[in-house]
Formats: C-alpha cells, structure tokens, sequence
C-alpha cells in the first residue's frame, strides 16, 4: 500500500515536535517502577517441582489450520472450539523454584510478566496473595480446586491466576484437572487482561511499550479527534485526515496498522455486520490504495469468516468486528479486529482498526498485541 501524501497538519506536528520525536527511543516520562514486562499473548506459567516429568505433556499446542504458505490461523478458530481461548495464548513453562529468578534476556524477574499462572496444589503462596494492596478480580472453585485472578502481585499491570487446592492436600489439583478447565482459565484470564489495564502504571499493558514518540502522538490525536489512543511505541503516525488516521510499523518481515475511522451518526443506523463491513469498505478503498492500483476491502471468502458482536464497556455498548482483509488482485491478506464506538455527544461513529500483514510467519503475539490497543483505545472523557 503506497503511503498518501501528509496534509498540512501533520508538517505542523512534524515542525513543532521535532525536538521532541527526535527522543522517541527514550523511556516514556511515566517512570518505570513496578512495571510488567514481557510478550503480548503469553502466559508465564510457574508448576511445582514434582510436575517437571510431565508438565510439557499438560500444556500443548495444537497446530490448526494452515493456508498455501503453511502459515496457522488461528484467527478463524470459532469461540464455540474447545482450543479457541488456547490458540490465543503461548505459555512459558517454568518451575516453581524459578519465581523470584532473573530473565537473562530482559534482566526483570520473572514473576513480572503480565499474565502469570501460579499452579500451587498445596497453597504454598498463600502469603504473596493475601499482601496489603491486592485486589481480587475473580474468584470460583471448580472440582474443589480454587481459582482467584487477582491483579498487580509482582508488578503492574499484571493478571495473577492463583490455582490452589484448599479441599485437601493438593490431589485435586493435577494434570487432567489442568487440562480438562484450560479453556475456561483461558477464556477468563483474557476477560480479565483486558478489563485490568491501568493508566496508573508507567504502561497500560505490560507486553507493549509507550515513549516519548507515542505519548506525543497520543496526546496531539486526542486533542484533534477527542479520542484516547491506546500506542505501541513501533507504530509511527502516517497520515492524518478530517475523518482518518493511519499508524503503522513497517519491516521487512511484517507491518501493523493501526487506523481510526471517523464518520457522522445517521439517524438510522442500524448496527449490523453488513453496515459495518461496508463502513471499513469505504475507508480503505478511498485511503488504503496498493501498488497495483487496486484497494483493500474486507475478505468476503468463506475461507476467512467474519464475525461481528456487541459488548458493554464502560457502561456503554460498542461493536467489534473481526475478519480476514484482502488487497484485490494480488495474494496479500491478513486479520484484522475492528472496535466501532457510537459517540453520541458528538453525533459520529468513530472505528479503531488494527490489522497485520505477517507472511510466512506465526501472527500470535502481533495480532493481540493489535487486539490490546484496539480494546483500550477509546472517546476521550
């Protein structure tokens, strides 16, 4: 896709913030204490000692489907799957022993990843979760085994699930327990990831990364649009219209995207599928142009299914729409999720797009970490 022309705006930006840009490699200005640090889409996994022999036998994964280029799409897993939540997540497995260890590649502690799995048959961790200052988000039993998702442990933001047997001493806690329940402890800590994120912390989510480049963009979008955007600090802002915004990190091996739609609320707008797609259409085939002179729409093969879905944010509900865009007459394509915010007060509909283009490689970690900015970007308060 070829890069249109930036409007007098942004060269505006460009000159006022350049002695700021020029730091955008810098730590963002938050400070960096207490902060989660790891992947987007993997949980940290931490086992007793006793399960070593067969812990990798318990957490698997499942390859399934792969296109021409052997490449999975998990994308297309329906919620309805038993492996659908799994296909989200990768895990890292690590002994008990290892909690308080160093990562050699990052220098942060382990226990700082931002979704953690304590697997502790015997309650052993009683006394880390019941610290002053942790905060429950969700606690059930299943199978006389206890499950409690509590935020900001070891760091924050962070989501701990503690899973612990308080029935006995530890045998209803094992590895067919774990594999039968993996779905829901899947389900329930992606909920919960999304719902946890805090402004509070020098980053809203632990597996990206904010600096002085995207606080100032951030900050210059929301004062223009009024919207409250989520950024990674690899997306680099493009272009910049009345009714559109383009971000986008761009390498050899994959680009990420992340656009804003900004279009007037009809008085008959009927929230469907349909008018959805049709709305994505319309942005991409007028600004999302590619080299061969075609545009970018919606994949309408049945190979690459849409869905579409409300949910209640912040009290006030907002669509999703997830699929599969194609660039016409050439092979590109990739996933992309679409959140649709109905901003009454300002009688528009504004859409926040993040959609991937990874050939030829897992998508996993990018596409939630696109899923994360999408979620948390929202109108500005």
């Amino acid at each position: 896709m070829q890069k249109n022309r930036l409007g007098l705006w942004l060269s505006f930006i460009f000159f006022t913030f350049s002695g700021i840009l020029q730091y955008g490699c810098q730590s963002s200005e938050h400070g960096n204490l207490d902060t989660a640090s790891g992947n987007a889409a993997e949980i940290y996994v931490f086992y007793p000692e006793n399960w070593e022999d067969s812990i990798k036998d318990i957490f698997t994964t499942t390859v399934f489907l792969a296109d021409s280029s052997l490449v999975r799409f998990e994308e297309n897993r329906k919620k309805e799957d038993p492996q659908y939540f799994e296909s989200l997540f990768t895990f890292a497995l690590h002994n008990i022993k290892q909690l308080d260890q160093e990562d050699p590649q990052t220098l942060e502690p382990l226990h700082a990843n931002p979704l953690v799995w304590a697997i502790d048959p015997k309650s052993t961790l009683d006394g880390d979760f019941h610290r002053e200052g942790i905060n429950s988000l969700k606690d059930t039993v299943i199978d006389n085994v206890s499950c409690q998702w509590v935020s900001n442990v070891w760091a924050k933001p962070q989501v701990v699930l503690w899973i612990h047997d308080t029935h006995s001493a530890g045998e209803n806690l094992d590895g067919p327990w774990i594999k039968k329940n993996q779905a829901f402890l899947c389900a329930e800590s992606h909920r919960l990831e999304l719902r946890s994120v805090t402004k509070e912390s020098s980053r809203r989510h632990g597996a990206l990364e904010q600096n002085r480049y995207s606080d100032s963009i951030t900050r210059l979008l929301a004062g223009k649009y009024n919207v409250d955007l989520f950024l990674n600090a690899d997306l680099k802002l493009v272009q910049a219209t009345n009714d559109f915004v383009w971000l986008r990190n761009e390498n050899s091996q994959f680009h990420n995207n992340l656009m804003v739609n900004i279009y007037p609320l009809s008085s008959s707008e009927n929230m469907i599928m349909d008018s959805a797609v049709l709305n994505r259409n319309r942005f991409t085939q007028k600004y999302l142009k590619t080299i061969e002179g075609t545009w970018v729409e919606v994949s309408s093969s049945g190979i690459f299914p849409k869905s579409f879905y409300s949910v209640i944010e912040n009290r006030n509900k907002v669509y999703y729409l997830r699929g599969w865009y194609t660039e016409l007459n050439t092979d590109r394509r990739g996933p992309f999720i679409r959140k649709i915010i109905i901003d009454k007060a300002n009688q528009r509909c504004i859409a926040i797009d993040g959609f991937l283009f990874a050939p030829n490689q897992p998508r996993n970690t990018l596409m939630r970490a696109l899923e994360i900015m999408v979620h948390q970007s929202n109108v500005k308060s």
